[in-house]
């Protein structure tokens, strides 16, 4: 064993002898101040849910990649103290709290076991859960339990520090290593009965305050500041001076890292285990805490989690998508870089502010700083004769301190030219100045034709054309008067045979053999604050506006017309172009908010400060013949992995899951179906008065979550995506009943990954009214309703037709009484008797008179049978005719009055035949014989409303009330009355009122519609 002052000399020797700059990688620090229970973490794990749980001193929480969730009292969380986490093959969480035993949590409830329950000790520091032979194995400070959900197995043995205390258990290849601090690494031999497994020493390491396996190779961290590796295998052992190492881990390359913190003193930190050989990464990475206590690598997202004792977490980018080089890494105090090149041998040439830098492909360097530029200046003029003009130059910028690169281009001959506001110089590939041009003061901006011309234009002065690179003596100043001469240019890039040039005020221009063409002037595009420009790999022209607009530009046969814009803080995230460039079909642009990555003119994704991109200031872009990105920053240069960038676009990894359906503003309803947050059912059935829905879902996705953003559409309803918005939630207010497909999309903005879709299936119930069952019942009662209403209307059609046929029939036969009655044999005998008298008594004239009258009555009784109705005129002359011939059979005569009121229009009035007649009839029969004197007959006829009023009155012999009696019994009479009844069912249709030797009075009445 090393002796303690040679580890401490090896330690000094391994740390402070090297160089202490390097490329850093990208870091993310996680406090109290973010939402964690304490900045002392005790160790972290990621569930099969993709959930962070993170265990300290003061508490549990849980993180998503968005919402810290902590876990105390009020929610079931008895104790504070949390050292490690498992998970077993149920899916529950396992807790352990260093001096209160242990914890299941099943995603609802905290379920408690410690000594009581058989645990061998509570003070519990490791967790592992063996998932091939189902159990928990828990590591005490005196003594080993063992756990499968019902019972314990317990270990303990005597040890030199007189506990058993068990710093590390290791599971690799079925082989579970146990580590007991001071004492002994044994192996535990486990079966599916745990009351059977043993622990069989295995070596005796030194003193062990953490181990790891990995490949068969096992790693110690010793408290005597050693790491401690030895093959399973081989069994050897090889011994390395280092810190005190907490904990361990592993990437998906099989790098180790390991957790140091040395308790009583200020080293610790982060380092790494590649090829053997330990590294400090702890600057490197970023992390500005030496008490590190936990570690863990997530190789989805390629990042390390690493807990601090006393500035909480920290996140490292291990992804290698981006490399930082910040002005340590030159060892310079600092590093504005305006300007980048790359050259043929895919170093990259760095204009910084008062330096050039050749970075190497081996990431060495060469520095060309002013002093060193000046000499080479000065060597170059040594024999040359200069102007009054060039000696003002000089003596000018001899004088200046500081210059800055304004941009760096190649020329045909491969040679390098950096135009500075200290001139323009060329270099060889060995830094040697070949040539150099005062310059016009501010700089400007050069470029080289297919034939090697300069075109050089100065800021705020003339544009100039330069036959000979090597003398600029030769140059031609365009004319400024002409409309298509470049000016104020900003940027320049070559296309084959067309150079495009850039102005920030007089917009674009193009060179095509030998001429220039201004496109404003032309027509063909109109803006005129050119930021930035580029020519992508099929020919076209991406534009970038001082307005924060890109346009795609499409060259055809000296025609310029535009393809595609995207549009400042609408297709692009940010109002500010920074840089354009593209890769493999990619174009990637620089704002003011972060890098936009675009692919068929549609955005894919936006890298900004969560990716590590400290500086958004980026003031120029390069590429490198791997296709990787080169940023120049104020603050340093940032390589960009481009090609992984574009690979982990359009990755489904993590899944949209619902962690809650609020129902009418409630969250009970649902609330059983919950489990570590997530909502464990996607078809949900409601009544139809819970219909106000509130979704809630989110991604778990460690890396980046802030930039998961989210659309849905809703079938059934309308069908039609929303926008992607970072809203997590739906609401949906007064949905109607009926059957829901609801389909949540989302994506990563920030690594362009699509997330795995989720479907919700929703139903709502309709209410009883408009369930089928009610409504087909509706529909059978509608039809027997039906059904009856027509059996009904049948029946009652056949007894009114019934009816109707018993009328017509009484009515016929009703007819042929009134017929009878009144073509009665003794009035027909008494008239032909009246005829027979009038021939004997030779009144020839009073015969022939009476036959006239009597075949007319006759012939108008006929023809009155055969009608229901006549006219009240045609009843009227009738009973003339009835009465003429019955009075001439008086010797004294009947005085006849016939009396119709003005009301009474007997033209339109129309009643039933033969219902008068019987009446008169009676008069002649019963109220005179032939020897009545005075005889009078009265027939009056009135209109009251809609009645009209018919009066018979005779002042004959009257008739006594026995008599009366028998005349309303009479057959005449009733068949009157039944003929009343039968037109108009009216019992008070006929009154007789009679006293005797005062004459009878019969009053009618007719129902009229006139």
């Amino acid at each position: 064993m090393l002796s303690s002052i040679k580890i401490k000399l090896f330690v000094l020797l391994l740390f402070f002898s090297l160089k202490c700059f390097s490329q850093t990688i990208p870091c993310k620090n996680i406090t109290i101040n973010d939402g964690l229970p304490s900045n002392n973490i005790k160790c972290i794990f990621k569930d099969s849910r993709g959930i962070l749980w993170i265990g300290t001193e003061d508490g549990l929480c849980s993180y998503n990649g968005k919402d810290f969730k902590i876990y105390n009292q009020n929610n079931g969380l008895k104790y504070n103290n949390v050292w490690s986490i498992t998970e077993d093959n149920d899916h529950n969480l396992w807790f352990s709290f260093y001096g209160d035993g242990i914890a299941k949590y099943d995603g609802k409830k905290f379920h408690y076991f410690n000594t009581k329950n058989g645990l061998i000790h509570n003070s519990v520091r490791k967790l592992h859960y063996s998932k091939k032979y189902n159990c928990l194995i828990l590591g005490t400070e005196n003594g080993l339990s063992l756990f499968d959900g019902k019972k314990f197995k317990s270990f303990v043995e005597k040890t030199p520090l007189d506990k058993f205390q068990v710093m590390g258990i290791n599971e690799d290849e079925g082989q579970v290593l146990v580590s007991v601090n001071w004492y002994k690494t044994f192996s535990l031999i486990l079966d599916n009965d745990i009351t059977k497994a043993k622990l069989i020493q295995k070596f005796e390491p030194i003193h062990s305050f953490s181990s790891f396996v990995k490949n068969n190779i096992y790693y110690s961290g010793g408290s005597d500041n050693f790491l401690y590796q030895r093959n399973l295998k081989t069994n050897t052992v090889k011994i390395t001076p280092s810190n005190k190492i907490w904990d361990f881990t592993s990437d998906s390359n099989d790098n180790i890292y390991c957790a140091s913190w040395n308790v009583n003193d200020p080293s610790g930190g982060l380092y790494k285990i590649s090829n053997d050989k330990l590294e400090d990464i702890t600057k490197k990475s970023n992390i500005t805490s030496t008490s590190l206590w936990c570690l863990y690598f997530d190789k989805k997202t390629e990042q390390l989690w690493v807990g601090s004792t006393d500035k909480g977490l920290f996140v490292v980018d291990f992804s290698n998508k981006l490399k930082v080089f910040d002005p340590n890494y030159f060892e310079l105090n600092k590093l504005e870089i305006q300007s980048l090149f790359t050259a043929k041998d895919n170093s990259i040439w760095i204009g910084a502010r008062d330096n050039i830098i050749i970075l190497k492909p081996n990431l060495t360097y060469d520095i060309l700083d002013e002093k060193t530029i000046w000499n080479k200046i000065e060597a170059f003029l040594k024999n040359k004769i200069l102007s009054k003009d060039e000696q003002y130059k000089y003596n000018e910028f001899k004088l200046r301190k500081g210059f800055t690169c304004l941009n760096i281009v190649s020329d045909k001959d491969g040679y390098i030219w950096v135009n500075t506001t200290h001139g323009v110089f060329c270099f060889d590939d060995k830094f040697r100045l070949l040539y150099y041009e005062f310059g016009q003061g501010n700089g400007g901006n050069i470029a080289f034709s297919n034939n090697d011309e300069i075109i050089y234009t100065a800021f705020y002065n003339n544009t100039f054309l330069i036959k000979n690179k090597f003398n600029w003596e030769s140059s031609s100043v365009l004319p400024k008067e002409n409309k298509n001469t470049p000016s104020d240019i900003l940027k320049i890039t070559k296309d084959k045979n067309t150079i495009w040039l850039g102005s920030y005020l007089k917009g674009l221009f193009r060179y095509t053999d030998g001429k220039f063409y201004s496109l404003n002037k032309l027509g063909q595009f109109h803006e005129k604050n050119i930021r930035d420009l580029i020519v992508d790999h099929k020919g076209n022209i991406l534009v970038g506006t001082n307005l924060g607009n890109v346009y795609v530009l499409q060259l055809n046969k000296n025609l310029v017309k535009t393809i595609a814009k995207y549009r400042s803080n609408l297709e692009i995230v940010g109002n500010t172009i920074t840089f354009i460039e593209e890769v493999n079909g990619y174009y990637f642009i620089g704002t003011n908010k972060g890098i936009n990555l675009f692919k068929n003119h549609k955005l894919i994704k936006v890298l900004d400060k969560s990716e590590g991109i400290s500086d958004l200031q980026i003031n120029d872009c390069v590429k490198n013949s791997a296709g990787n990105l080169i940023l120049a920053t104020n603050s340093g240069l940032i390589t960009l992995n481009a090609k992984k960038v574009i690979e982990s676009i359009n990755s489904s990894y993590d899944k949209i899951e619902l962690n809650n359906i609020k129902i009418n503003g409630s969250d009970s309803l649902l609330a059983k179906n919950i489990v570590f947050g997530i909502l464990k059912t996607d078809s949900i059935q409601l009544k139809h008065f819970q219909n106000d829905i509130e979704i809630h879902f989110s991604t778990n996705n460690l890396f980046n979550a802030e930039k998961n953003v989210y659309r849905y559409k809703i079938e059934g309803l309308d069908n039609y995506w929303s926008n992607y918005e970072s809203i997590d939630k739906i609401n949906l207010r007064g949905l109607s009943n009926g059957n829901y497909k609801i389909i949540i999309e989302g994506k990563n903005i920030g690594s362009g990954e699509l997330l795995k879709a989720k479907t919700i299936h929703l139903l709502i119930s309709p209410p009883f009214w408009k369930t089928p069952l009610f409504i087909i019942s509706i529909i059978i009662l509608f039809l027997i309703l039906i059904y009856l209403i027509v059996k009904t209307r049948i029946k009652q059609i056949e007894k009114q037709s019934a009816i109707q046929n018993t009328f017509n029939k009484r009515l016929a036969e009703s007819r042929m009484e009134a017929l009878q009655s009144q073509m009665n044999p003794h009035f027909i005998f008494n008239a032909m008797n009246s005829i027979q008298n009038f021939i004997i008594d030779n009144k020839t004239d009073d015969a022939l008179m009476y036959m006239g009258e009597f075949s007319k009555l006759v012939r108008q009784t006929l023809n009155n049978s055969s009608k229901q109705f006549i006219k009240l005129k045609e009843e009227i002359q009738y009973l003339e005719t009835y009465v003429n011939i019955e009075r001439m059979r008086f010797p004294y005569g009947i005085e006849f009055n016939l009396e119709i009121d003005k009301s009474v229009d007997i033209l339109k009035t129309e009643i039933p035949p033969m219902l008068i007649q019987p009446f008169v009839e009676n008069v002649f029969v019963h109220a005179f014989d032939s020897d009545s004197k005075d005889a009078e007959l009265t027939i009056r006829v009135t209109k009251i409303a809609n009645e009209l009023h018919c009066i018979i009155k005779d002042n004959g012999q009257g008739i006594n009330t026995v008599k009366l009696s028998k005349i309303h019994e009479s057959r005449g009479i009733k068949l009157v009355q039944e003929r009343f009844d039968l037109f108009q069912s009216n019992a008070e249709s006929i009154i007789i009122n009679s006293e005797m030797n005062r004459g009878t009075t019969v009053f009618l009445k007719f129902k009229t519609s006139i």
